[in-house]
């Protein structure tokens, strides 16, 4: 590189950053000032080298290192991140997964039913969390207040390395195969449009794209939703917003359909409703993973909380607004599956929201406007989950949990340019196996793991800190009764798939040795500190 030269990314500390600074054409925020030289590795000083508590005392959640993050989310761009995130692959794809493991259409009914309990007695956890703690990094933020250094590292671990490219690769999978749909589905439409019956159509012959193409589709999906996040908040949200628009406008053809199918006398398929019941105690727990994964993302918004204006305020109204309007849509979207179709219909089905459709839905056109709906709505659930992973692993590395470049913030767009990138990365990475099933399951025993120790946490945090200001404060019971769900939900399913349980319970267990190597300032060799940020 020649001669002596400073580089166009240049970091500074957070009580120095200010929106309108600038330092000519460098565009970067973070803790530090860099020098690149022509034949050397690059010079850093960083601004706060204090690491985060082993188990000591972490009553303040020290924000020590980073670049702002703009607050401009309103209450309606919350909203639409909650029911944009929640609303997205999961309706489209797991019914049959909670059917499978239930045997019949209404134990699993119920199972969708307790579901939404689940995700609202959850939210409502994370309101008083948020609103008391309110970090971008969440659920990292909860439990470093709560237990300290080492648990709040081991959740965001899980998390940039299992829990979140885990999700985003399912989705971009779903995506993939929705959008592709139109091209490789050989149904005889002719006949489909001649049909006047009511019945289903059973003369479907789905030939699915090829596999490269759809993991090719689901890659440009993470590297366009990386592009957009890192742009701007504001593009996100706008996105988020109409994507929102166009899942409901999904959910609403879909119940619609159903009900005029019922509307025609045909409640055939919901008669006998508990028949081929068949469950125990884990396979209700997988079933549960199934619908749990539809429903989750109502902790996203949480990880904004540096981005919203008057958390206390916003936060309520928007879970309260945003989780009813999910949980009737699932409801109301469940009664019209089961109507449409029938039990071996819907287990013998890879995209559900498309073959339901098809006995009222007749005409060519028609046929392909389910799949682009649910291609868009999978599209803005992916777009909010590409959100809270940049938001989790950006607060990581301002804690020094993570390696320090993670928390650049990109001065100009005033985003978290570098974790987005490494989550980028992480999820095509998660795209290479195409077993969607197993990625739910590794997902949400991971995700029930840290959403169980979020609970513990806020109960630890009543008792030690009683004067703690919280603007919303939950009935002590829902965190109780919270906890126990999630001791069921990580170890009934253990005993269903014990092989992915073991991956996940490996890799949580492997942060170990990186946080004692990488992070913990006792232990960690002094040649090691420079990858953290530390001189």
């Amino acid at each position: 590189m020649g001669d002596q030269a400073t580089t166009d990314l240049t970091y500074v500390s957070t009580s120095a950053y200010h929106a309108g600074e600038k330092s000519g054409d460098h565009v970067f925020s973070h803790s530090r000032t860099v020098e690149y030289t022509g034949s050397g590795a690059p010079t850093a000083k960083p601004v706060g080298s204090e690491r985060s508590p082993l188990l000591g005392d972490s009553s303040v959640v020290k924000e020590k290192s980073s670049g702002k993050l703009a607050r401009k989310l309103t209450l309606l761009n919350a909203i639409g991140l909650t029911v944009g995130s929640i609303i997205g692959s999961g309706i489209f794809i797991t019914p049959n997964q909670v059917l499978e493991e239930t045997g019949s259409v209404g134990v699993s009914f119920f199972v969708w039913i307790g579901c939404g309990i689940l995700a609202v007695g959850g939210a409502l956890c994370f309101v008083e969390l948020g609103t008391s703690i309110p970090s971008a990094g969440a659920t990292y933020a909860y439990l470093l207040r709560a237990f300290g250094g080492l648990p709040a590292f081991l959740d965001t671990w899980t998390a940039a390395f299992v829990s979140l490219p885990a999700a985003r690769a399912i989705m971009c999978l779903a995506f993939a195969d929705y959008i592709s749909r139109p091209f490789f589905d050989s149904v005889n439409i002719t006949n489909a449009s001649q049909n006047t019956s009511s019945a289903p159509i059973d003369d479907v012959d789905v030939m699915p794209a090829p596999t490269w193409l759809i993991k090719l589709i689901a890659a440009i999906c993470v590297c366009i939703l990386c592009a957009v996040n890192t742009y701007s908040v504001k593009l996100m949200a706008r996105v988020q917003d109409i994507s929102m628009v166009v899942k409901l406008l999904a959910i609403v053809l879909l119940i619609i359909t159903g009900l005029v199918y019922i509307g025609q006398g045909n409640d055939h398929n919901i008669k006998n409703f508990f028949e081929g019941t068949n469950v125990t105690a884990a396979r209700l727990g997988s079933a549960f993973y199934g619908g749990l994964w539809a429903y989750d993302g109502w902790d996203t918004v949480f990880f904004g909380a540096e981005e919203v204006d008057n958390v206390a305020r916003i936060f309520p109204r928007a879970i309260g607004l945003g989780m009813s309007i999910v949980i009737v849509a699932y409801i109301l979207a469940n009664i019209a599956y089961m109507s449409l179709l029938s039990a071996d219909g819907i287990l013998n089905t890879s995209v559900i929201a498309v073959d339901a459709v098809r006995p009222v839905l007749k005409s060519a056109g028609a046929l392909y406007i389910m799949p682009l709906l649910v291609a868009v709505s999978t599209f803005g659930a992916t777009n909010g989950a590409t959100f809270l992973a940049g938001r989790q692993t950006f607060a990581a590395a301002r804690e020094g949990s993570f390696p320090s470049f993670l928390s650049v913030v990109h001065r100009s767009w005033q985003t978290p340019i570098a974790a987005l990138f490494f989550q980028m990365a992480m999820s095509i990475v998660y795209l290479v196996p195409s077993d969607i099933t197993g990625l739910i399951h590794m997902f949400s025993f991971a995700v029930w793991v840290s959403n169980g120790a979020c609970f513990v946490g806020l109960i630890v945090l009543r008792i030690r800190e009683p004067h703690l200001h919280r603007p919303y404060k939950v009935f002590i019971l829902i965190p109780v009764f919270m906890t126990m769900a999630s001791l069921y939900l990580v170890f009934a399913p253990f005993f269903d798939d014990p092989f992915k349980s073991l991956y996940v319970t490996a890799a949580i267990l492997g942060g170990i040795p990186a946080y004692f190597l990488f992070v913990y300032e006792r232990t960690s060799p002094k040649f090691l500190h420079t990858l953290s940020g530390k001189s």
